[in-house]
């Protein structure tokens, strides 16, 4: 197609170009398999959904170990994580229009009229401004427009007046006082009753947000304005997309990660494309597919040649600090960022894409699902798998891009996992370690609403869909939004970006569609071959990929006894008599008496704040993150903390080491922490358990080893340092939970 700055094609225009070269390599799989694989995906579906409705509707999510709905406020708090909770039937709102993508149509309707029946949005709860939008706002439009298709094609839902757009409309005035700052950017939490700020709002102190959270509006609130005639949404989304343009970095076109709400100044300057970040690039380029605004391609474009530039270091996809790009800030990447292949085949750029696809695939093969996190040499490092779909959602992409039948071999690795790993009586189970297969009594709403929808298409022909998919984009939630949405809006006159030509270096697909000629010059075999030098990343004896700039950071598993274990982690234990035990011998170090803290959590305000005053506080990891645990433990005057595993039975032995995370901004945290597993902080809790006093000390690995000749004490920043070279963990910048 030729070049220009017009609207961008639909993307079922693109797909169908780059089809062409490689459509024959589809007969390498069989019909009958892929035909099987579909309606295997169904059956996997059916006992998802089916287990919803049974054990959990109506509450929000299905509890799949217990076999019971989570309920806010009646289940223990899993902190952040439960902000997505609003007691209005989440998972069913999520899940409608994939009820149809698989011609589900009888399962449809009867949800449709649940939901307009049953769901209430006037709750005093607050919640997750981004995840309500994505998740509920989504779903319902989503709903909508597949309730709206089906009337008009007198298939179903002749009585449908438009009542889940009506609930759409009613959820975004119930949105929008989170975006009543100065700024434009919103607040991250808003009250569905009682909004942000008033006296029973219980939120509105927040100073920040992440660059996804205020970044990922403009798809469903610009549907919602187009649906409804009323403009205010889709001005309101584009005001916060405004700021976070006008704050990037300049000079590289990168912006950070969490950013204050107020002012503008960022809080995180570390630039990536995961967590906290990722779908903000996601929704520039869809804005520009769906709404026809040349001004999302420009910011797009510019900010993609900075990743491309900085980020970029194909197989991996590093974060760098934002204003010097030059420098790698972390040593491991997050699952999330496993979309960015997916989109780069919406761009057209599939050598990286095909790259980096591969490597995730190596990692999932090992370890049979892609962790939250994982380090350089691809070991783990954050062990979650809450049954993401952002792998899936690329696979899709790549093959619905090249035809290549190796990417139905991945759908089929996932669908063949899913089932033996996370499958249980009621539903699938989260994986709480991927590494020992254990479980968590968690099936988040995005299970179905994406994964499903994904392996669905994957394997399906267009023949097997009620609509054409192809008249459709997807949110980031995987929620279809027709493209016609380009035609009920003239682009906003006010929102140009003023771009600088000649700024970096156009790629050959910045102003055009991509060309199939100049993807595969007549290579059938053009993925096969970028594929393969990655296929031994993961090999024994494979050479180490020094990618993060001469930094380095293995972790080694280990086989010791506890008390060794503890040892070489900066404890030792020796009995001093019949009442109590001490850490002791050692010249410069961090001493203390052991105290419970209370709440053992330690994710409110202490309790026992006289008791723990000059102590050396035990804590157990759970609910929110360490660096909440530490501030609240220091702020009662707590000399240092253990953090004990939450996870029954882990242990030094079976388990990779462990290194606490941050929330970035961990630099008013002086006291020392350390984190121990189950097995051996359980040595600890004997004690204090036995003995009346329990002291102990904490020191690096080379004052035990007699190798520290300094006659100085060391200061918590010191030790802090000395710390990480053993193998005490300390806190790093991360944006998760502890």
């Amino acid at each position: 197609m030729g070049g220009g700055l017009a609207r961008a094609p639909p993307l079922g225009v693109l797909v169908a170009l780059l089809w062409a070269p490689l459509a024959a390599g589809a007969a390498a799989v069989g019909a009958a398999e892929k035909s099987r694989l579909r309606d295997q995906v169904v059956e996997m579906f059916d006992h998802a959904y089916g287990s919803y409705m049974k054990h959990a509707y109506p509450a929000d999510e299905l509890m799949p170990l217990s076999c019971r709905g989570r309920v806010r406020g009646m289940e223990p708090s899993r902190g952040d994580v439960d902000d997505a909770l609003g007691k209005f039937s989440l998972t069913l709102i999520d899940t409608l229009d994939t009820l149809v993508v698989l011609n589900k149509l009888d399962e449809f309707e009867d949800a449709v009229r649940k939901v307009v029946l049953d769901v209430r949005l006037d709750n005093d709860v607050v919640v997750s401004v981004f995840e309500t939008n994505i998740r509920v706002l989504g779903g319902l439009l989503g709903g909508h427009i597949m309730a709206d298709m089906l009337k008009a094609q007198n298939v179903r839902l002749q009585w449908y007046k438009g009542e889940l757009l009506h609930l759409a409309r009613d959820l975004g005035y119930r949105l929008l006082p989170a975006f009543n700052t100065t700024s434009g950017l919103p607040y991250p939490r808003v009250n569905l009753r009682y909004g942000v700020l008033s006296p029973n709002s219980r939120t509105g102190t927040e100073l920040d947000t992440c660059t996804a959270c205020a970044g990922t509006m403009i798809l469903e609130f610009a549907a919602l304005s187009r649906l409804t005639q009323e403009t205010v949404f889709e001005d309101t989304a584009r005001r916060a997309l405004d700021v976070l343009w006008e704050k990037r970095q300049k000079g590289n076109d990168l912006v950070g990660t969490v950013i204050n709400i107020h002012n503008g100044d960022w809080v995180r300057r570390d630039s990536g494309v995961g967590a906290g970040i990722d779908s903000y690039y996601e929704y520039l380029m869809k804005a520009y597919i769906l709404l026809g605004d040349d001004t999302y391609l420009e910011r797009f474009n510019a900010h993609y040649m900075a990743i491309m530039k900085y980020i970029s270091q194909p197989p991996l996809l590093l974060n760098v600090h934002m204003h010097n790009p030059t420098v790698s800030i972390r040593s491991w990447m997050d699952s999330l960022l496993a979309f960015f292949p997916g989109l780069q085949v919406l761009r057209g750029d599939l050598k990286p894409a095909i790259e980096t696809h591969e490597m995730l695939y190596q990692v999932t093969k090992q370890h049979k699902f892609l962790p939250e996190a994982f380090t350089s040499d691809f070991a783990v490092y954050w062990a979650q798998h809450p049954l993401r779909p952002e792998f899936a959602e690329s696979t899709y992409f790549l093959y619905k891009a090249t035809r290549d039948p190796y990417y139905l071999q991945v759908g089929k690795s996932i669908v063949e996992s899913l089932n033996e790993y996370a499958r249980v009586a009621c539903g699938f189970a989260a994986v709480q370690d991927v590494r020992t297969g254990r479980h968590e009594d968690r099936m988040d709403s995005f299970f179905l609403a994406e994964m499903f929808k994904y392996l669905y298409l994957l394997f399906s022909e267009k023949r097997d869909l009620p609509l054409d998919i192809e008249d459709y984009i997807f949110t980031t939630e995987a929620h279809l939004l027709p493209l016609s949405l380009s035609t009920a809006r003239p682009p906003c006159p006010r929102n140009m970006t003023m771009f600088r030509r000649g700024h970096g270096e156009e790629e050959i697909f910045t102003r055009s569609c991509p060309s199939a000629q100049t993807l595969f010059p007549n290579n059938p075999t053009f993925t096969r071959t970028i594929r393969d030098a990655h296929k031994q990343l993961l090999q024994p004896g494979a050479e180490r990929l020094a990618l993060f700039r001469g930094i380095e950071f293995p972790l080694h598993d280990t086989r010791m006894e506890p008390l060794e274990i503890l040892k070489n982690m900066g404890l030792t234990l020796l009995p001093l008599g019949d009442r109590s035990m001490q850490l002791t011998g050692i010249r410069h170090k961090v001493k203390g008496s052991l105290v419970l803290s209370e709440p053992y959590q330690a994710c409110a305000a202490i309790s026992n704040r006289k008791e723990v005053q000059g102590k050396m506080a035990l804590a157990q990891r759970g609910e929110c993150m360490f660096a909440t645990k530490a501030r609240n433990l220091q702020e009662a005057g707590a000399s240092a903390v253990i953090f004990i595993d939450n996870a029954e039975g882990s242990c030094s032995e079976e388990m990779v080491l462990f290194q606490m995370v941050g929330d970035g901004s961990t630099g008013d945290i002086v006291i020392p922490l350390v984190f121990l597993f189950q097995k051996e902080g359980q040595v600890l809790l004997d004690a204090l358990s036995q003995h009346r006093n329990v002291d102990v000390l904490l020191a690096t690995k080379p004052m035990f080893l007699g190798e520290e000749k300094t006659d100085q004490p060391l200061s918590a920043s010191q030790l802090h340092e000395a710390a990480t070279e053993t193998r005490t963990m300390m806190l790093t910048s991360a944006p998760d939970q502890a």
